[in-house]
């Protein structure tokens, strides 16, 4: 969302800080996405202040000080912080509590929709070459679109409370006929805790492939590649041509989208399995 509202170079320049009641109600992992996707708007970086969600998220992990140290820590990280009345550059905001998930309809991550939405209308030349790439239609939702590959994972979307969330969806259902899934935890570590929850018999139960850690299908690494013109939903950060195998088609959604759309064969709102 806010790369659809400010585009790929909007953060040229810049370090983006994202702050509001939103961002407080994030865990960790979230806030490690949004982040993570501050590059895709041409950014620095991305970076929220530390508070006690950030706190106890390093407590006790094996480099985190300890006793004394951990207090002092705490003390100087909690100074981290924005100062009241500061300046910036350039302020955006968006009201979470409107935003509808969001999906990425051409062939960059600024090119992105509310998922019941209409694809917008767009007469420059860039604009209809990336719809004419991945045949789709202004005046149309992403949803008319029907899925031939769905992956979960990469460094943007494979730790354990994505993984989590294409579980949660996954649970109990099937995904639908002809519509490969991919579940790719972001690290050993992530794998082994997933493994240790169960997620990844959920996920086999689904019909959906657990696969080892890596980048897999975010770069079509290690024979995991979309086919010339098939469609892939996919949890990764970019959707440029042929990022995922020549004339692959790439929309970017959430793990609960692209679960969601594994269920259905088609590009769906995740609301529907909630």
């Amino acid at each position: 969302a806010v790369i659809g509202k400010i585009g790929v170079n909007g953060g040229t320049g810049h370090v983006i800080e994202y702050r509001g009641e939103a961002i407080r109600a994030m865990n960790m992992e979230s806030r490690m996405t949004i982040c993570n996707m501050s590059i895709e708007a041409g950014a620095r970086a991305g970076m929220i202040a530390p508070d006690e969600t950030t706190f106890e998220y390093l407590k006790g992990r094996p480099r985190a000080p300890k006793g004394a140290a951990w207090d002092a820590a705490v003390k100087r990280w909690s100074q981290l912080r924005t100062d009241d009345g500061a300046i910036f550059d350039k302020s955006v905001t968006l009201d979470a509590g409107e935003l509808q998930p969001m999906v990425t309809f051409g062939t960059n991550p600024g090119m992105v929709v509310a998922i019941n939405d209409p694809i917008p209308q767009g007469n420059d030349v860039s604009f209809r070459k990336a719809l004419d790439y991945m045949q789709v239609e202004s005046g149309k939702p992403m949803t008319c679109n029907a899925v031939d590959i769905v992956f979960v994972g990469s460094c943007t979307n494979g730790r354990i409370s994505d993984i989590e969330e294409a579980a949660r969806i996954l649970e109990g259902r099937k995904i639908a006929a002809g519509v490969r899934m991919l579940v790719v935890p972001g690290s050993e570590l992530v794998k082994k805790e997933a493994e240790k929850r169960g997620l990844d018999k959920i996920i086999t139960a689904a019909g959906a492939e657990w696969r080892e850690a890596g980048c897999s299908m975010c770069i079509a690494m290690n024979g995991d590649i979309v086919k010339p013109g098939q469609l892939s939903v996919s949890t990764s950060n970019r959707n440029f041509e042929g990022r995922q195998g020549i004339g692959a088609r790439t929309v970017l959604a959430s793990p609960a989208t692209a679960a969601a759309s594994a269920i259905a064969g088609f590009v769906t709102d995740p609301r529907k399995y909630s």
